[in-house]
């Protein structure tokens, strides 16, 4: 996949739950297609920040040529993005990493989100909703006040909201929920923390078809710095490059 690197120009960066920020930039400079799962390197607007920011793409509007992407406070980086303003520019190096496979022949897609790994699974949702399948959401937040794209996500298909806490929706964890509403589906989509991941892998690599979207650090988002290496059956591979995306089974897991 070509990388680019391009000054874009905010649209707007907005608040849409606890300590969570989606950014809409003007992508018209941008001469790659974007891919659902795919993510953006963002530099910090500091230069005492060093490594770039991994932030995945939220949702891609070509009639309008805008990208969205949805972030959320996790340190000083994050922070001084949470501080820029429409009209703002910020430096990009992206899309990177690989992307979301759409089965052809799959009817019925399920998505599995947890917190910042919601985003990534809209816009593939988006374009599975336009390719004729029955989208599910699963999305998994911590309390009520974390919650967001709860509309977005229903006007793609039945979503159901879970809460650590109970404060909202069904409270337990995505793969409970999954199991007490009997969920039917041909393939699964998943993005999320990697205890998230492991619990959905442990309990459909052997039934159904899939695909984990990993978060990991990243220091140069390319492959060139072996910064974010994941076990896998085939060795240790990167993130950034050989994943986020990676099949349903194909990892490792430790403990």
């Amino acid at each position: 996949m070509k990388k680019i690197q391009r000054d874009l120009k905010i649209l707007a960066n907005d608040e849409i739950a606890k300590d969570t920020y989606k950014m809409t930039l003007d992508a018209t400079l941008l001469d790659t297609p974007v891919e659902p799962g795919t993510f953006f390197n963002l530099t910090v607007p500091n230069q005492k920040y060093i490594l770039k920011r991994p932030i995945s793409i939220f949702s891609v509007e070509p009639k309008n040529q805008t990208i969205s992407l949805i972030y959320k406070i996790m340190g000083d980086g994050t922070r001084a993005f949470s501080k820029m303003v429409a009209g703002n520019r910020i430096e990009v190096m992206g899309p990177l990493g690989s992307g979301f496979p759409i089965q052809d022949d799959s009817q019925a897609i399920l998505l599995i989100g947890g917190g910042v790994g919601v985003p990534p699974l809209y816009e593939l949702g988006c374009r599975l909703k336009a390719a004729g399948k029955q989208v599910t959401a699963v999305l998994g937040f911590r309390d009520r006040e974390s919650v967001f794209c709860e509309a977005d996500f229903k006007k793609l298909g039945d979503t159901i909201i879970c809460t650590d806490d109970g404060s909202y929706g069904y409270h337990g964890l995505v793969t409970a929920a999954i199991r007490h509403h009997d969920l039917q589906f041909d393939t699964l989509y998943a993005c999320g923390p990697a205890l998230m991941l492991k619990s959905v892998d442990m309990a459909y690599r052997d039934s159904k078809v899939g695909y984990l979207s990993f978060e990991e650090r990243m220091a140069c988002g390319i492959g060139a710095c072996y910064g974010c290496m994941t076990p896998t059956k085939e060795g240790l591979k990167r993130v950034c490059k050989d994943g986020p995306v990676f099949k349903l089974g194909e990892a490792v897991y430790n403990g």
